[in-house]
């Protein structure tokens, strides 16, 4: 009798065991699982010269704000006329090559009172007319301008702003991203061609003169410049030619651009 309770344990034992390791085998549970998905960036590439800065010599743009330094740190353009409340800023030393501060749009422009702004994104300039994202003072590996990765996959016009010179826009819209560079300083890629920008050398740049930025030179600018006219060592408006101060060298940039008017769809 002992035996055979010895041997009905041992069997309800085996069953108990493999009941269970069957059971752990068909289990069923649920898992929850967050994924983040961050999207991707869309590289914009663009180059444009402003006349004032612009050596005919080296066939670049002079830095001498940069020089001082008067740059500042955060983008400028968060004042009319453009009200932009991006927050983009570079941290550290900027490399030399830096001029200043431009504001850059992507436009859809049906015609010319059909257009809308899709995307802006303060940017720096540098001395060669590449126009980079404020990242690139960490990692020059970034050769354009980020914008959000919505604007993958879009055909737009690029237009460039800076606070003193005539703003100027893509003739024709660009497949984003863009491979081959905007280059702004040929004639024929702006909207309106030459009659909106300078030659100076070989390069065509934008005009200087635009104290207000509201997309005309007129009578206006030339009162900005008159209110800033002997301002020494400071980021003034009305310094047209970048070199920190105000005297009659930027009046001498202005006079043979008054009555210039830009595009409508850069006008304000």
């Amino acid at each position: 009798m002992k035996q055979i309770l010895t041997l009905l344990s041992l069997f309800l034992t085996t069953l108990l065991t493999t009941n269970n390791q069957m059971q752990a085998q068909t289990c069923v549970g649920t898992a929850t699982l967050n994924v983040t998905i961050n999207n991707c960036n869309t590289l914009v590439k663009v180059t444009a010269f402003l006349e004032g800065p612009f050596n005919t010599g080296s066939n670049q743009m002079q830095t001498g704000l940069n020089f001082q330094p008067l740059i500042p740190t955060t983008q400028p353009y968060n004042t009319a006329p453009w009200n932009y409340a991006g927050t983009e800023s570079y941290t550290g030393t900027l490399p030399t090559t830096v001029i200043d501060w431009v504001l850059v749009e992507l436009m859809n422009i049906v015609n010319n009172d059909n257009f809308t702004v899709q995307g802006r994104k303060a940017a720096l300039l540098l001395s060669n007319g590449k126009i980079v994202d404020p990242t690139w003072t960490t990692n020059n590996a970034i050769d354009g301008v980020l914008f959000d990765g919505a604007f993958t996959g879009q055909t737009l016009s690029v237009a460039v702003r800076h606070r003193n010179h005539l703003a100027i826009v893509s003739a024709n819209p660009v497949a984003l991203p863009n491979a081959t560079t905007v280059d702004l300083s040929i004639a024929n890629n702006v909207m309106g061609g030459s009659a909106q920008l300078k030659l100076l050398g070989s390069e065509y740049c934008m005009l200087a003169g635009d104290y207000d930025a509201n997309g005309t030179i007129t009578v206006a600018d030339f009162n900005g410049y008159a209110t800033e006219s002997s301002g020494i060592n400071n980021y003034f408006k009305a310094d047209f030619n970048l070199d920190k101060n105000v005297t009659v060298a930027d009046f001498n940039l202005y006079k043979p651009n008054s009555s210039k008017i830009g595009v409508k769809p850069i006008r304000y």
